[in-house]
């Protein structure tokens, strides 16, 4: 594994880790605990006596050492990579998202936490951290490598994983419109399959519905996967388990009123299935096949 690999590995973890923070940020109401950016209360430390505070400026401070890892790997693209468009250019990408997303950060504070760009922010940090796996991936195959290309096993795996993050956008649409316990029972709601009415409930109502949809469709690439001798089924496979499991938490989550513990591994889980899943579809494309095809870069 180069060293270039491994600096991609440290920022697709660091990624992550600095979703679940967010998490934390966002399930402890902490999101205002330093009411300007990027100074807190006026200081470069935040009141070390008030703990919204300090889990705001925690947040702030992953971030920006994930800033640094990547802007490094920009560099090192830039460096020792620049005959490879397939990882100068993510490299860079990845670089530009995080401005953004520091951007956004910023206007949420600003805006006093506004759903819309709340729901931006994760929108953002999971187009970052599919990019990131990118060039972890890509990187660990030659400039020239071959294609499995356009097969049922690949097009069930992007569909799975653009519906993934559909279902992340749509979960935080959810908190953001003050729906999560628009239905005090699960998995019925008001003891229905599908309540009618309030039309107020209803993106609470997608989601539950979408995430059914999204798993069979999650479950069908990981058995697809299990055709191919590749770590691809193996991804393929966790993200299909942890998928059971996310289901379970998102109705814990109702019967508990929202406990924060179970907020938090929501969250979690739905990044880690998502950047599996990019994995895994990744894999199954790069993965060897007969009528595969070379492709530069």
């Amino acid at each position: 594994m180069t060293r270039f690999t491994v600096l991609a590995g440290l920022a697709v973890a660091s990624t992550f880790i600095l979703v679940v923070v967010g998490a934390v940020v966002r399930t402890t109401g902490s999101g205002l605990g330093c009411p300007e950016w990027p100074t807190c209360h006026g200081s470069w430390i935040p009141p070390l006596d008030d703990v919204h505070s300090i889990i705001e400026w925690s947040h702030r401070t992953v971030a920006a050492i994930t800033g640094v890892i990547i802007g490094a790997l920009a560099i090192a693209a830039v460096v020792s990579q620049r005959n490879r468009p397939s990882l100068l250019w993510p490299s860079l990408a990845a670089a530009a998202l995080v401005i953004f997303q520091a951007w956004l950060g910023k206007m949420a504070v600003e805006s006093e936490l506004s759903g819309d760009i709340v729901t931006a922010h994760l929108a953002t940090a999971m187009a970052l951290l599919a990019l990131l796996v990118f060039v972890f991936v890509r990187s660990r195959y030659p400039a020239v490598t071959a294609v499995s290309g356009w097969d049922p096993l690949t097009l069930v795996g992007a569909a799975a994983t653009l519906a993934t993050y559909g279902l992340l956008l749509l979960g935080a649409h959810v908190r953001a419109t003050g729906t999560s316990l628009a239905f005090p029972d699960w998995p019925l709601m008001n003891g229905l399959l599908l309540p009618g009415g309030d039309p107020v409930a209803l993106p609470h109502v997608i989601h539950r519905w979408a995430a059914v949809v999204v798993g069979i469709v999650v479950v069908w690439f990981a058995w697809l996967a299990t055709t191919v001798s590749s770590p691809a089924a193996w991804l393929a496979r966790l993200a299909a388990i942890l998928f059971g499991f996310q289901i379970a938490v998102g109705g814990i989550q109702v019967l508990t009123g929202l406990a924060p513990w179970a907020l938090i591994l929501h969250v979690a889980l739905g990044a880690g299935i998502f950047g599996l899943l990019v994995g895994a579809w990744l894999l199954a494309w790069y993965g060897p096949a007969p009528e595969a095809a070379e492709v530069a870069g």
